[in-house]
């Protein structure tokens, strides 16, 4: 097996108040570890007797930040050096998002009336807040740079972080479609300004564009962002034109941009197959990365809300293909994914490929 190291954030305490049943809450990643849990339990006698160990068995739980219910019992490490559990400061964020940004959150972090946090929410587009949802976005990010410097320092040899809020669509300076910190934005520009790594590969696969990662890093030819979602033009979410195929990148980081938007539902295995080993691949390969960060969203499963058809087992042979680069130093990071019973399995077939 490979080392490969896992982190829950479920984000308790960030949730929607008006409507406790929205899709986009703690059920999401709660679910996906009591699914893996449930599997480790039903694990048959038969299977351990010949050494058959279960997914979750086999990774390396790391510590939740948050320190609420996901809290992991962490597991006995290698004999490789560990690195130090870490808690993001505040220079971290202001890599990728703008100084008054997060002192706007800072403030809703502070703020205990309901209604002013409605006000804030109404500013941007699809987002909700309590006065926690800010400490845990902050703990969702600092889970993913853990598990990062874990990858780079080579005491685990991948990770995935099944946490939330998501954080592709979060801009500098807006939070949007549920996103309020851009996890893995944050976590490259740590990996390159703390960690040494000089280049990083960002695939997003989530059925929308990942506006806000491609914002944060249009202009930087050290980071290769490529994105497959569903465009239509610019009619479909997150309804901006530049999630189109001529977005490219700005000055320095032109050509180290690129979109691949489906104007037609229902895209599936064989356009995403043949998508990574023409395009994605050939250029990925060139680019020759350090580090290789999925944001790994799940709603262009089949059966989940983005109508495409995509099955766990062919995010399984994409998340292979990306493990030929960067010496295999590979972490997902959960984006969207809204149907549980298809999140969950698709988490599975990733970890299982990541384990391999």
């Amino acid at each position: 097996d490979h080392l490969t190291g896992l982190v829950f954030e479920s984000g308790s305490n960030h949730f929607d108040r008006h409507n406790r049943f929205h899709k986009e809450r703690p059920l999401r990643i709660t679910s996906v570890r009591d699914y893996l849990t449930k599997k480790a339990k039903q694990t048959s006698e038969e299977n351990r007797n010949q050494n058959q160990r279960t997914i979750l068995e086999r990774c390396h739980l790391l510590e939740s930040r948050s320190g609420g219910d996901d809290r992991c019992v962490k597991v006995v490490e290698s004999d490789k050096k560990s690195t130090e559990d870490i808690w993001l400061d505040d220079y971290d964020y202001l890599r990728v998002h703008l100084p008054g940004y997060m002192q706007r959150l800072d403030k809703i972090s502070k703020c205990n009336c309901h209604d002013r946090l409605d006000i804030e929410a109404e500013q941007f587009k699809s987002i909700y807040f309590t006065n926690e949802s800010v400490r845990e976005a902050k703990a969702a990010a600092s889970s993913l740079c853990n598990l990062v410097s874990r990858v780079v320092s080579g005491n685990h040899d991948n990770g995935f972080a099944v946490i939330r809020p998501p954080g592709h669509h979060a801009e500098p300076g807006l939070a949007g479609g549920y996103c309020v910190i851009n996890n893995v934005a944050v976590a490259a520009a740590y990996a390159r300004e703390k960690l040494g790594v000089k280049k990083v590969l960002i695939v997003d696969w989530d059925v929308h564009h990942g506006n806000g990662t491609q914002r944060c890093f249009i202009d930087d030819p050290n980071v290769l962002y490529f994105s497959a979602h569903r465009y239509h033009g610019g009619n479909f979410f997150p309804f901006q034109q530049g999630g189109g195929p001529s977005t490219v990148g700005s000055g320095a980081g032109e050509g180290f941009n690129i979109n691949v938007g489906w104007n037609e539902k229902r895209m599936g295995d064989d356009e995403y197959l043949v998508l990574w080993e023409r395009l994605l691949m050939p250029i990925a390969t060139e680019f020759d990365p350090d580090l290789v960060l999925i944001s790994a969203g799940f709603d262009a499963a089949r059966g989940d809300m983005g109508e495409c058809d995509i099955t766990p087992e062919c995010f399984a042979r994409l998340t292979r293909r990306l493990m030929t680069l960067a010496n295999g130093n590979i972490v997902a990071a959960l984006e969207g994914g809204y149907v549980r019973s298809v999140l969950c399995k698709c988490v599975e077939s990733v970890l299982a490929t990541l384990l391999d």
